[in-house]
């Protein structure tokens, strides 16, 4: 009894240590504004160490998260610091930037609550990085919208630069909030050019270079997305998603996706892949089942595009609401793609244009984007569930179909698992103790009820 006291005792004693240390922790961190939560968000440490290349700016780092690091340093004097002076300059108001700076220090706690981590900067230091950040990136984005790099005489201009700046703007941990860049815009606007102009000549830009054959349009909702929108890379997400009766259904019949058809085998059962052309989204995946056509829009894929894919994905799996989108496009492009033989017959449709070394690279990045990035979609809200639906409702109706599929998968399995004897030997021994375990289990099973 006294020895239970005692441990009584030893547990309380715990527990009030565990209260006392959770409530100075708690009392310790500034607690988030009402209405303001964190968008710009480091990568988890599983999905990271996948490919951290990936995830880690080339050129310019934007934000606090990359702020101060050594390889950074050249780059900010050559490149930020002259761009933000241009800018600056541009607008020829002394007035009018300490009435800048007046509101990025009004801005300041709503903007350290943009970001997930707590940022240990003092006030003037953290201001004083959002505003060279935010001027570097208005001037850089207005150059890149006009369409001009500066005259030769001004140092600022870096041409050959201006596409890894873009790719690091497109990095989830290089994020910076849209509200400064947009108050930037409209205090110290252009007669050349405007903001929604500016945005649509980004996005443009990014859908082309990963899908050339889309045909993207902004115009005609750039304001909601803009202001609905809290970074750059939020922006391009939101300027992805499509809306069309075709994806209204969102259930998937079967959530066991490893059964729909590779490319190989959709092409075995005669259905035809088509380059879709002049769709606004490479996500605007369709199957018309009278014409046996399955239409994907093409997708370039190279070393910049690869890591654009990660850091959407990153996003969508950390930024709760945004819905799982690039996720979803990459299950089943996953679901499609098994081997490189399923590479061969998408780039022969020109579905897939590769500048990897192989079908077997391109087949590998799929697999690995799949498995490592994108672990969580939504099957109750999968916006291509009405696409797999369908194919596999209306061709594995047909006996023939479902035979081509069987013998499919016993070639799949005998290429992949049956090329050594021992493993073949192995794997027929598994299945035969497996088939024994089954009649065992039945058999008691009957006996038992017989009784």
């Amino acid at each position: 009894m006294e020895n239970d006291s005692i441990a009584s005792l030893d547990i309380l004693r715990d527990v009030h240590l565990l209260a006392s240390f959770f409530t100075e922790k708690l009392a310790s961190e500034s607690e988030p504004k009402e209405g303001i939560r964190a968008t710009i968000f480091r990568v988890p440490e599983n999905i990271r160490r996948t490919n951290a290349y990936s995830f880690e700016p080339k050129m310019v780092s934007l934000g606090p998260y990359h702020h101060g690091k050594q390889r950074f340093r050249a780059t900010d004097e050559r490149i930020k610091l002259p761009y933000a002076t241009n800018f600056f300059r541009r607008s020829a108001d002394v007035t009018l930037v300490q009435r800048i700076v007046e509101r990025f220090k009004n801005l300041e706690s709503s903007l350290r609550c943009a970001y997930s981590e707590q940022i240990s900067m003092t006030s003037n230091e953290f201001v004083a990085m959002m505003m060279l950040d935010c001027a570097f990136m208005a001037e850089f984005l207005r150059e890149q919208a006009a369409g001009c790099y500066g005259t030769q005489k001004e140092e600022y201009s870096w041409k050959w630069a201006a596409p890894s700046i873009m790719n690091d703007m497109l990095v989830v941990e290089n994020q910076f909030p849209l509200r400064p860049l947009l108050y930037l815009f409209e205090k110290c606007g252009w007669d050349d050019i405007n903001i929604d102009g500016i945005f649509y000549s980004l996005m443009q830009q990014i859908h082309r270079n990963l899908s050339p054959t889309s045909n993207f349009n902004l115009r005609v909702r750039s304001d909601p997305l803009i202001n609905s929108s809290s970074h750059l890379l939020h922006l391009f997400h939101s300027s992805l998603i499509i809306v069309k009766p075709q994806y209204r259904e969102r259930r998937l019949h079967n959530t066991d996706l490893s059964s729909f058809p590779s490319a190989e085998m959709l092409q075995a059962m005669r259905i035809q892949f088509t380059n879709k052309i002049n769709c606004e989204s490479f996500l605007d995946i369709t199957f018309d089942a009278s014409k046996r056509s399955m239409e994907i829009p093409q997708l370039l894929i190279n070393d910049d595009n690869i890591s654009l894919l990660r850091n959407l994905i990153a996003f969508e799996q950390q930024c709760h609401g945004v819905g799982y989108y690039i996720s979803t496009y990459v299950w089943f492009m996953d679901c499609l793609i098994n081997t490189d033989k399923d590479v061969a017959v998408l780039r022969k449709h020109n579905i897939i244009v590769s500048r990897l070394r192989s079908d077997e690279e391109v087949a590998h990045v799929f697999n690995k984007l799949r498995r490592t990035d994108a672990p969580v979609v939504d099957l109750n809200n999968f916006y291509l569930a009405e696409v797999m639906n369908t194919v596999k409702s209306h061709y594995f109706q047909n006996r023939w179909n479902y035979l081509l599929w069987a013998l499919w998968h016993f070639s799949w399995l005998r290429q992949n698992y049956f090329k050594n004897r021992w493993v073949t030997i192995g794997v027929t021994a598994a299945v035969f103790f497996n088939l024994l375990t089954l009649v065992q289990t039945v058999y008691a099973v009957l006996s038992y009820r017989k009784q």
